[in-house]
């Protein structure tokens, strides 16, 4: 699920709604067709406290291009970090613990702390994501939300291994939290592990053009204590 800074601060991923007002155990079996792959996700999503995956993320947006690489980490209830690996902005670092704030640095610099919004414009990607994107629990509740709209099928093999793809289409209810600039997305798609039941690719469309596209990559599992 991303992409970073524009501006002299940093940016986040993007996209989804905010973990804090939902719940963790959504029932994305209730109701609509039937999606074992999303299934496999809200199991796997239980059984976590957090975890850190390495994202890939490509935007676009009026003519410009924004690719980075981010070291992401999210923990149950309300913990999200990010460090910038490659692109503009490498070596910062963003975290969040709840409410509406952010806290930045440079990379080595902790003691030279920032604070702003979570949605600055200076702390957020091309099409307007935030920190939030990469937490896997809004996925799932993004999709489970729209669950009357969701087909499967086989998806590529990604991170070495095979995958089953989600699609989500749009009719003009995106989920709550996602940017303006996602307002023209028509189609949404997750390719979720066979083997662990996570995300390892996300892309979001206007049309038959991706405007957004998150490789997920390296994950690092902190399982849920017995």
């Amino acid at each position: 699920m991303v992409t970073f800074p524009r501006t002299p601060a940093v940016i986040a991923i993007g996209m989804l709604c905010t973990l804090a007002a939902l719940p963790y155990a959504v029932r994305a079996d209730a109701g609509g067709p039937a999606v074992p792959a999303l299934d496999r996700l809200a199991a796997a999503w239980s059984g976590l406290h957090g975890y850190s995956v390495t994202i890939e993320a490509h935007e676009v947006l009026d003519g410009k291009i924004d690719d980075h690489t981010l070291r992401y980490a999210f923990a149950k209830p309300q913990h999200a970090e990010i460090d910038v690996v490659a692109g503009s902005q490498t070596g910062a670092t963003i975290v969040w613990d709840g409410g509406d704030r952010l806290t930045y640095y440079r990379r080595g610099l902790s003691f030279l702390k920032m604070h702003s919004g979570l949605h600055d414009k200076a702390l957020t990607s091309l099409r307007g994501n935030t920190i939030l994107a990469g937490d896997m629990g809004d996925i799932l509740s993004c999709f489970a939300a729209h669950r009357d709209t969701l087909t499967q099928a086989d998806g590529p093999d990604l991170d070495g291994g095979q995958t089953a793809e989600v699609r989500m289409s749009y009719h003009g209810e995106p989920c709550p939290d996602d940017p303006p600039a996602d307002r023209s997305v028509t189609l949404d798609v997750i390719d979720i592990s066979k083997t662990s039941g996570l995300v390892v690719e996300r892309r979001r469309y206007e049309g038959t053009a991706v405007v957004e596209r998150w490789d997920l990559t390296g994950f690092k599992l902190d399982p849920n204590p017995n």
